[in-house]
């Protein structure tokens, strides 16, 4: 996020909090055109709001703000600054707290809500996936009797949140009983990920540009609230095929000498690691790596579940390389396996020492660390140009192409 939209957001909370039930009311009189469209879930909101807009997009006008905050304050400045005549208002809403989506979903008002699945994301704040299930699925009950609800099939607590509301129901899914639902996958690098789709009597083979078969439920999620709107199927899926990830979220970057980075490292809670290291396993490319940072949202030992991944990162990439505090704990692993193709490192400055010597022509690398806990998109930038600076704790929520401190000219390697 930039500067001006930090400021943006700042000034939002005073001015547009307290007037977002009153705007989003007034929307329904003077916009009653428009649709607002609500996206949650433990993982894939932002993939599938960025899927789903230019589908909507090809229909008419939307406004789907870019700023990356989520929360309330978000909810309040999307819906008081709403442009005129606008079609479609396209939002993700997040939770990090019990009673933060409700907070967001009576200013949101959605018609449309897409839930894409339930997993151990804020677990310190939910502690199971009943109460992250119940707090997703507040906004399921928030829509309308004439509205909505497009649901995982798939995940049983997705599911069940349909007796939680009197709207229709669109399911998606990898189940044959899905009303969308998708089969015959296909994702080995360097190709993309492609599937067919079925919905009613209409079957189409949609081609993205998505990395890896486990995108399968934010494409069937982007199609199905297509659908809900009234898309035919056929449009939505041609729009697909031109689509790029979001970034930082297995989005890939070739740099001049040759290597391709698969960066996702926006989050890493511990079940989306498996995903990614599935796609390593299934690449096809001289030599695959695997580099991982700080894990989140995982329940008991750390130690344990940072060895857990390190024996599964091994049987899936040529090379694996921990960096950060916990990277200490995969060092017992390549001691056990005997082996030099695990290494660890305190700091992403010792990484990337080594990464200059280490990576060549063809690598394919998959980055995958915690945002501001980690900022291994340096290891990228590095290959690119000089880093000003590589402060092991520095916490910043923006990434450090937009922070001020890559723009000194000189600055401690390892303060």
């Amino acid at each position: 996020m930039n500067r001006l939209t930090q400021f943006g957001l700042k000034l939002a909370r005073p001015i547009a909090y307290p007037f977002a039930r009153t705007a989003r009311n007034l929307t329904r009189r003077f916009y009653p055109d428009t649709a607002f469209i609500a996206i949650t879930g433990s993982g894939g909101k932002t993939s599938t709001k960025q899927l789903l807009a230019p589908i909507l997009r090809a229909q008419g006008t939307v406004w789907s703000p870019d700023y990356i905050m989520n929360g309330p304050e978000a909810i309040a400045k999307t819906v008081v600054f709403l442009r005129p005549k606008t079609r479609y208002c396209l939002q993700e809403l997040a939770t990090a707290r019990p009673g933060m989506l409700a907070e967001s979903a009576a200013m949101f008002q959605p018609e449309v809500s897409i839930v894409t699945k339930v997993e151990r994301d804020h677990y310190t704040a939910f502690r199971g996936l009943e109460n992250t299930a119940r707090e997703k699925g507040t906004l399921v009950e928030a829509l309308p009797a004439a509205g909505v609800a497009v649901l995982n099939r798939d995940d049983p607590h997705v599911w069940a949140m349909r007796e939680r509301t009197d709207a229709r129901v669109i399911s998606f899914g990898l189940e044959n009983r899905a009303d969308v639902r998708g089969h015959s996958l296909s994702s080995a690098w360097p190709e993309r990920f492609s599937m067919t789709v079925e919905y009613e009597e209409r079957t189409v083979r949609v081609q993205t540009r998505l990395l890896g078969e486990h995108w399968a439920m934010v494409v069937l999620a982007a199609l199905a609230g297509a659908v809900a709107l009234g898309v035919p199927l056929e449009e939505a899926a041609d729009v697909l095929r031109t689509v790029e990830p979001a970034p930082r979220r297995m989005s890939p970057v070739e740099t001049a000498d040759g290597i391709t980075f698969i960066r996702d490292d926006w989050k890493a809670p511990l079940w989306t690691v498996p995903a990614g290291l599935e796609f390593l396993r299934e690449a096809r490319a001289p030599r695959t790596v695997a580099v991982i940072g700080t894990i989140s949202d995982f329940p008991g030992d750390g130690g344990r579940r940072y060895r857990q991944v390190a024996r599964k990162a091994l049987a899936s990439a040529d090379h694996v390389f921990f960096v950060g505090r916990q990277s200490h704990s995969s060092r017992k692993v390549a001691l056990e396996a005997d082996t030099d193709r695990l290494k660890a490192f305190d700091t992403v400055y010792e990484l990337d020492q080594h990464l200059q010597t280490f990576l060549r022509s063809g690598d394919l690398v998959l980055i995958k660390g915690s945002g501001p806990a980690d900022h291994l998109e340096r290891l990228v930038l590095s290959r690119t140009g000089e880093i000003a600076c590589w402060h092991p704790r520095c916490q910043r929520i923006p990434p450090c192409n937009e922070c001020r401190l890559q723009m000194k000219p000189h600055a401690s390697t390892s303060s």
